[in-house]
């Protein structure tokens, strides 16, 4: 077996993710393929090997025991070069996995890799949570949407709430210092339908964890009025009356 992959097995048994050798197999193909095409496009910052398995790979995985259903439909909110949604296509053969994002470039990409490898089970949507949300194709029909975004809280969840459906889950990966985040997010999720179910602790590197994970249950429909075009979101302080 292949060092890295033994590496890659390895460290996801210490962050208590069971990974087999064809999964890593297909991860680690997955990260060769990446950093050979970010040198002609910005897919990610992170070229180092060590530090993309556990950033990016690793990082992703962690979402997965928050994912019930192994046949479940996951939308991945500006997926940039597939992250988390790809690793988590490749860990859950049976589920449906659609990559967003608004660089149509990058998804062209990430397609292609995918096909390479045989990735079936995932396809790409180019466009805006923001219209997206108020398209009937995707409002309210996934069942986990998830975002590594850099954007605020409060942001994300006008972007991914509505286009969770009801009883489904929004799962945000935030950084340490999420906590004025989230007391700021509180009333807009609440208007939007969701309600927190969990704060949960990410993956763990040299005692410090990469991100949360805020567990967002979508408890009720988001009202039409949501999500609001992008320079109303973007300019406008959320409106707290429902």
């Amino acid at each position: 077996m292949n060092k890295r992959i033994e590496k890659l097995i390895y460290l996801g048994k210490l962050a208590e993710i069971v990974i087999n050798e064809t999964q890593a197999e297909k991860l680690i193909a997955y990260m060769d393929l990446l950093l050979e095409r970010n040198k002609h496009i910005n897919l990610t910052r992170i070229v180092d090997e060590d530090e993309f398995i556990k950033l990016h790979l690793l990082d992703s995985l962690t979402l997965l025991k928050l994912i019930k259903n192994p046949q479940t439909k996951i939308l991945d909110v500006g997926t940039g070069g597939g992250f988390p949604g790809i690793p988590l296509a490749i860990m859950l053969e049976e589920a449906d996995v659609t990559l967003m994002d608004s660089t149509k470039k990058k998804l062209s990409v990430v397609q292609s890799i995918a096909s390479e490898l045989g990735i079936s089970n995932i396809k790409t949507l180019h466009g805006r949570a923001e219209e997206l949300g108020q398209d009937h194709q995707h409002r309210e029909k996934y069942d986990v949407v998830t975002s590594r975004a850099v954007a605020n809280l409060t942001l994300l969840s006008e972007y991914c709430l509505p286009l969770t459906k009801v009883g489904g889950q929004f799962l945000s990966m935030k950084g340490r210092d999420y906590q004025e985040e989230l007391n700021a997010a509180q009333i807009p999720i609440d208007v939007l339908g969701g309600k927190i179910a969990a704060i949960e602790k990410g993956l763990l590197l040299q005692s410090e964890y990469v991100h949360v994970i805020i567990n967002v249950k979508k408890i009720k429909p988001t009202p039409n009025n949501f999500p609001r075009i992008h320079g109303k979101i973007k300019k406008d302080a959320f409106p707290i009356s429902k």
